[in-house]
């Protein structure tokens, strides 16, 4: 069963590389475009490593090489930075991979300076750069943080993921701070509301976080019992 599953992802890794390939020799028909991004998200999605995450940030940032007008891959390429500060235990290299995503989210906002789903993932980014050293930072980044998903909401209000990295962030902040599972319950419970209505653009389009909002969401109302 092992040896099946290793077999299976790749193919799929040796796929995604052949049509890469053959992009870079012979340019990008759109259909190309998003077979070539519907591979890299989904290898994206089943990353687990920290080399597996930069693997196919790389994979990201040949496609953007390529399609300079699309944000898309540059957003995927800054999650797959984000997903890999969250696993890296020294600090000092958790900031250099928080560096390449802020990198590639600036340029992905140049590209579309009124995205949503890019100022939702800048507040994404900011709880690493935090985690660094809560105590110095906590000030300093809050502040960006909120306005960064104020701006996301501005732009979508139904963006399910600002409601739930909200619910995450109030969950996790202590009481005192005017965080907790009660203050983050009606957070969460509005996320699982957009999530249920939530249609993305496009196949490629973002459209991650209700299992993350599910599993969030259980632990608030288990810290209540």
């Amino acid at each position: 069963m092992v040896n099946q599953i290793l077999k299976i992802k790749k193919m799929k890794k040796l796929i995604a590389t052949l049509i890469l390939v053959s992009l870079f020799s012979f340019g990008f028909a759109n259909e190309a475009y998003e077979k070539a991004m519907g591979l890299s998200i989904e290898t994206s999605f089943q990353s687990k490593t920290i080399s597996e995450y930069v693997e196919v940030a790389n994979q990201f940032e040949r496609i953007s090489q390529i399609e300079k007008a699309e944000w898309l891959p540059l957003y995927y390429a800054t999650f797959a930075y984000i997903m890999i500060s969250f696993q890296e235990p020294d600090n000092a290299k958790k900031d250099t991979y928080l560096d390449q995503a802020q990198k590639y989210l600036d340029q992905a906002k140049a590209i579309a300076p009124n995205e949503s789903e890019l100022y939702m993932l800048q507040g994404f980014l900011y709880p690493s750069r935090i985690n660094v050293d809560p105590m110095n930072r906590g000030m300093l980044y809050m502040g960006e943080l909120n306005k960064s998903l104020d701006k996301a909401l501005e732009l979508n209000p139904d963006n399910p993921r600002v409601y739930y990295l909200r619910a995450t962030m109030t969950f996790h902040m202590p009481e005192a701070y005017g965080g907790g599972a009660a203050k983050a319950l009606p957070l969460f419970l509005t996320a699982e509301e957009k999530f249920k209505i939530f249609k993305p653009k496009t196949a490629i389009s973002p459209n991650w976080g209700k299992e993350m909002n599910d599993a969030e969401f259980k632990n608030a109302r288990e810290a209540l019992k």
